[in-house]
């Protein structure tokens, strides 16, 4: 056997024995999947320690040594690290130091909502707004199609409405409504539970997969 065969079949033989031991755990928590499971978070770990080295740290360091005759890029790249060195001052566990951190958590949470709400409104609040305005088609299906579409978001947004009074005839309406709303409310998560698990399936299956076929290999 060549070397290079030799390195396979010894590499199969650690990615088989590591997805056995994650199979394991349908038996129960053992120690083989435990010793899998921090393998995995460690490696997950420094492989983002590296990335965040060579493509945010080492970078950032770079460009503060070549601005440094420049006052004004200095001090922009020089921000973002006193932010980051602030947050170190939870290391300290003392509320004379700590609270320096809430500066750069608060900056990271608004900006984090404000990027949240903002990818919300344009990538899904508005594609789904156009997509619900959208004309109607000369073809009969499609009309019937947009119109069931309008109705169905209608009646979602029913099941949301909850200030009208129950007593009034529009209440009773929105009410009727907010019951098939949550029906289609439960089909759309059936649906997306569906595609969840069609992905740990086919997950599962590239696995058995790879053992079958590094069990056949040796016979090959």
């Amino acid at each position: 056997m060549s070397p290079d065969a030799l390195a396979t079949l010894l590499g199969g033989g650690v990615a088989a024995l590591l997805t056995l031991l994650v199979f394991s755990r349908l038996f129960g928590d053992n120690p083989g999947f435990r010793v899998v499971q921090y393998l995995f978070v460690g490696v997950s770990l420094g492989y983002a320690f590296v990335v965040v080295y060579h493509q945010v740290l080492r970078p950032a360091a770079l460009g503060v040594v070549r601005d440094a005759g420049n006052p004004v890029a200095l001090t922009l790249r020089l921000v973002p690290w006193l932010l980051g060195l602030l947050l170190l001052t939870r290391l300290t566990r003392r509320q004379a130091l700590s609270w320096l951190a809430n500066i750069p958590l608060a900056l990271l949470f608004g900006v984090g909502t404000a990027l949240a709400v903002g990818g919300a409104l344009v990538g899904t609040l508005g594609p789904q707004l156009l997509d619900t305005a959208r004309p109607v088609s000369a073809d009969p299906l499609q009309a019937v199609g947009t119109a069931l579409l309008v109705f169905g978001v209608v009646l979602t947004l029913c099941a949301f409405y909850f200030t009208v009074p129950r007593e009034t005839v529009l209440g009773r309406g929105v009410a009727a409504g907010a019951r098939l709303g949550r029906w289609l409310l439960m089909v759309a998560f059936g649906f997306f539970l569906a595609g969840a698990l069609l992905t740990y399936l086919t997950a599962l299956n590239a696995r058995l997969e790879f053992l079958l076929n590094w069990l056949r290999a040796p016979l090959g």
